[in-house]
């Protein structure tokens, strides 16, 4: 070696060793080509290190090349800095494209407007401000994002209860006694508070109130009506009279104390006539101030029975919802009878009714019909009425009868002209010849009629 090429041997060495130690040499066997992007990273604390942006061969893993977002934040590392990255630490990796990036990512904890409350509320508690009080803030609370890893400890410093004017203020420290603590002051009012029950979920009418379906609301004392129910013994055994929603202050006149009776009620719809058997009766619970005073209590008053109109099933039956009906046989027209025809026992038919369905004047019997006259026309199954039918005429109008009158030991006989006409049996008006008297006789056949009880006469 030369003088000279030792001489420039000896200037550049001590440049070499100083970028040699600055640098990441690269790996044996030219491992570094081996490097992968972390392209979702995340990290706790501070900082962003080469490694967490690396994996692969690298010297000085532990190397801080970023500031780490703030808690529960991302920030992206776009691969214009990522290739400045790597050529500053002469590491031999190169975005494929512009798009490759590395996402970081520091979890957090939040810290909610309530709980941060809820701290004040117990510092103050524990200072001077009533056990009855609460506290409303002035304005919006934040929502607090830490480290993950960070304790959770709200601090309370610098509060203070002012009883006259009802307000408070304090300063809360987030977390507490830590370096990077986040400071919020808050202001606000204080107001005295009410206990009161209520329900978890909506109730409907007559369902039983027990102490597990409750929960307790805090409310303001001037919100608290006089008729609130304050006190859970006073709802717990009742029922809502209507529907209940959950979460609401229950007033008295919403609840009723519950007396729970058994009653019998339709399994199923039934219509009209249809006979009620023991299947179709099952029990409902209700309330027995809800029941009506005629309500059937004993399933055995329904049995056997008929609705007198359509019954929903599953709804209490008054007496008068039933009847009990009985079956009887009613003579009908067995054809088509026109005016005037005179009845045979071929004209006949008989068919089974409810009573209740037999309307008044409805001829029974069939004596009543046999022999009897036709006023107007009557459709075959029709019933027959006193109205649709007479005795056929055997005395005419103006005809000269005799009169028969009977008496003890004395039977007496006299003419006379009918004033009506009437078959045998009608009762009609006929008067005496001689002296003009008119009487009520009973037409015994076509030549006679009988005076059957004492007549008052009159001209």
């Amino acid at each position: 070696m030369t003088r000279s090429t030792f001489a420039r041997f000896l200037t550049l060495a001590p440049l070499a060793a100083a970028l040699m130690a600055g640098v990441a040499t690269a790996a044996p066997g030219g491992l570094d080509d081996e490097l992968q992007l972390n392209t979702s990273i995340t990290v706790t604390g501070s900082d962003v290190h080469l490694g967490d942006v690396f994996t692969g061969y690298l010297s000085r893993p532990e190397k801080v090349v970023a500031q780490a977002p703030r808690p529960g934040q991302r920030m992206v590392l776009t691969a214009e800095w990522l290739s400045k990255l790597a050529h500053n630490y002469g590491l031999s990796w190169q975005p494929a494209n512009g798009y490759d990036r590395a996402v970081v990512y520091q979890p957090g904890q939040n810290i909610a407007p309530q709980d941060i409350l809820s701290a004040v509320k117990a510092d103050l508690l524990a200072k001077s401000m009533p056990a009855n009080f609460n506290i409303t803030p002035a304005g919006q609370l934040p929502t607090v994002t830490i480290a993950a890893t960070s304790t959770s400890a709200v601090g309370v410093r610098e509060s203070f209860f002012d009883a006259t004017n009802k307000t408070f203020s304090a300063v809360v420290e987030i977390p507490q006694g830590t370096p990077g603590a986040q400071f919020v002051s808050l202001r606000g009012a204080a107001f005295p508070v009410v206990d009161v029950p209520a329900l978890k979920e909506s109730a409907a009418k007559n369902t039983v109130i027990s102490a597990a379906m409750l929960t307790t609301l805090e409310l303001p004392e001037d919100q608290v009506r006089p008729d609130t129910i304050t006190d859970p013994a006073m709802l717990i055994g009742k029922a809502p009279k209507g529907y209940l929603r959950a979460g609401v202050p229950v007033r008295e006149p919403e609840v009723a104390q519950m007396n729970l009776v058994e009653v019998p009620v339709l399994g199923m719809d039934l219509r009209r006539d249809s006979t009620i058997t023991q299947n179709a009766v099952t029990f409902a619970t209700f309330n027995a101030a809800d029941l009506p005073n005629d309500v059937v209590l004993d399933a055995h008053q329904l049995v056997g029975r008929t609705p007198r109109r359509l019954l929903t099933a599953g709804t209490p039956l008054r007496r008068g919802d039933v009847q009990m009906i009985r079956q009887v046989q009613v003579p009908v027209a067995s054809r088509d009878l026109n005016r005037g025809e005179v009845l045979d026992i071929k004209d006949i038919s008989w068919i089974s009714m409810n009573d209740t369905d037999v309307v008044p004047n409805v001829i029974m019997e069939e004596d009543m019909l046999l022999g009897r006259q036709t006023k107007h026309p009557i459709r075959a199954g029709q019933t027959v009425r006193t109205f649709d039918i007479l005795r056929p005429i055997t005395i005419q109008r103006g005809k000269l009868v005799t009169i028969l009158w009977s008496a003890p030991l004395m039977n007496l006989t006299v003419q006379g002209v009918s004033m009506e006409p009437g078959g045998i049996g009608d009762v009609i008006r006929v008067s005496n010849t001689k002296s003009k008297t008119i009487v009520m006789a009973e037409i015994v056949d076509a030549q006679t009629v009988r005076i059957t009880t004492q007549q008052t006469a009159s001209r």
